[in-house]
């Protein structure tokens, strides 16, 4: 990639358990990327002390633990889940917690860019399209992987069941209008490394 084009940024989609981490972590075995884990910013605004208060004068000390930390299981129960208190309470944590995460996902962008070492950025972010952070993003890549590889992935790796992935993907825009927003598809359903290539192609091609 030629030195005077802009540094693209890519969002990474597709449904929960696709493996958009994995792909993205393997591209960097490939090329210069960096990969921006929004989820892990997510995580690490919940250590916010601001952000903690809000959420303790909202949802109360019992998702707490005795360290003070929020225990993430127990705010799942809360926020996740068909009933309109569950929908609400959703809503309200989003609206504290996504305007930090956007801040710092827009800080991580400008600093990869100013640092002028990698030829594209990849966003791995499963909510970006919901929590309306497009514009962060020049292009969107959906990982497209079968339900059942899916399915067999959350179940080895985060303990859920059919019902529990079924339950968190309703909260999540259906795949096909996902599809529907998305630049270019790399398939997850063979084996990692041909994935990874497959992106790594496609960003060769910007």
């Amino acid at each position: 990639m030629s030195c005077h084009k802009a540094i693209p940024t890519i969002a990474l989609i597709g449904g929960i358990g696709s493996g958009k981490s994995a792909v993205a972590n393997k591209v960097k075995s490939l090329r210069p990327v960096k990969v921006i884990d929004a989820d892990q910013i997510g995580h690490d605004v919940l250590e916010f002390p601001e952000v903690q208060q809000k959420i303790r004068e909202h949802f109360g000390n019992a998702v707490f633990n005795e360290q003070g930390k929020i225990e993430r299981s127990q705010l799942a129960k809360i926020v996740f889940g068909e009933s309109k208190k569950h929908q609400d309470s959703l809503k309200r944590l989003e609206e504290l917690v996504h305007p930090e995460i956007h801040r710092k996902l827009e800080q991580e962008i400008l600093s990869a860019r100013a640092t002028k070492k990698v030829d594209a950025i990849l966003i791995d972010a499963a909510i970006i399209l919901e929590a309306g952070w497009k514009d962060l993003c020049d292009l969107i890549v959906f990982i497209e992987c079968p339900f059942e590889q899916r399915l067999k992935r959350v179940i080895q790796n985060r303990g859920w069941s059919s019902a529990e992935l079924e339950k968190r993907e309703k909260q999540q825009y259906p795949l096909s209008e996902k599809l529907k927003l998305t630049n270019y598809i790399v398939h997850n359903n063979h084996d990692l490394d041909t994935a990874a290539q497959e992106l790594s192609s496609f960003i060769e091609t910007l």
